[in-house]
């Protein structure tokens, strides 16, 4: 997929075929392989999601959205080969840094992008004066906050927080796209976005698709933060310890039931994504 070319509106349609071909290919290598490759599939299909909503509604915030999805859904499918570079993305880190400690969010339009039922406008309005920040990821330390899930999935969503709160004190040492760290932490910021939009997909989505198999306990919500959690830990060479030290359980703990729903799913003819609703 040539990622430069994808228009950010295009992306949950390529993707949902995409994501659908890797699940297919990783259910025979059993469950916690597939859970593992459902749950990043998931986390990118959410980031495109989420991100083509927000943009019609948070057009001043659309420019960085585009950068972020541009960035990290090509990692999430295992393609990092054709990631496009974060620059777009480095050239606002003051900006992100400052809002992110601000929880500066528009959490009315963002609400009401990650309701899958709303309906949207054909293009964004173009009344609303760039900002230059992201809502999605500003308003991640509420959505942790509120978050209404199993004690275990809002754990993972806890260290996913610390994670972001110690990626944002590197990104405000960054004075230059040219800086080493620069573009691991771009991506590192990708992959906080991805949690970010599948926590306030759940938030806005989870009693209208309470039917959904891969919707039943968080299922594929807890898959997605632990394979996030593990990613973004590597992304800042966190140490070992990071993740023991927070007292989570083990990798694999939600992938390999994740896993298990996916291949139900796959048994059944159903589409495996949480998103089919």
């Amino acid at each position: 997929m040539d990622t430069e070319a994808v228009d950010l509106d295009a992306w949950p349609a390529l993707l949902s075929g995409a994501g659908e071909r890797t699940v297919r290919a990783a259910l025979a290598r059993g469950p916690e392989r597939a859970g593992h490759a459902g749950a990043l599939v998931a986390a990118a299909q959410a980031a495109a999601l989420l991100g083509s909503r927000a943009a019609r509604l948070l057009p001043g915030e659309a420019a960085v959205t585009a950068a972020v999805v541009h960035t990290v859904t090509p990692v999430l499918l295992g393609d990092g080969g054709r990631a496009v570079a974060g620059t777009p993305l480095i050239d606002r880190f003051p900006v992100l840094v400052h809002a992110f400690a601000a929880e500066t969010a528009d959490t009315a339009r963002l609400t009401s992008a990650a309701r899958l039922g709303a309906q949207l406008p054909e293009r964004a309005a173009n009344g609303q004066a760039p900002r230059g920040g992201c809502s999605i990821v500003q308003a991640l330390p509420g959505a942790v906050r509120e978050l209404a899930a199993p004690a275990p999935v809002v754990d993972r969503a806890r260290a996913l927080l610390a994670a972001g709160d110690e990626l944002h004190r590197r990104m405000a040492d960054v004075r230059s796209v040219t800086d080493p760290a620069a573009q691991p932490l771009a991506r590192a910021y990708g992959t906080l976005f991805a949690a970010a939009a599948c926590l306030h997909l759940w938030t806005a989505n989870s009693t209208a698709a309470a039917g959904h198999p891969l919707w039943a306990e968080a299922g594929w919500l807890a898959g997605a933060l632990e394979a996030l959690t593990a990613l973004l830990g590597g992304q800042l060479e966190l140490p070992e310890t990071w993740l023991a030290g927070l007292g989570l359980p083990p990798v694999g703990a939600a992938t390999a039931p994740f896993g298990a729903l996916l291949l139900a799913e796959a048994e059944a003819g159903r589409p495996l994504t949480p998103f089919d609703l």
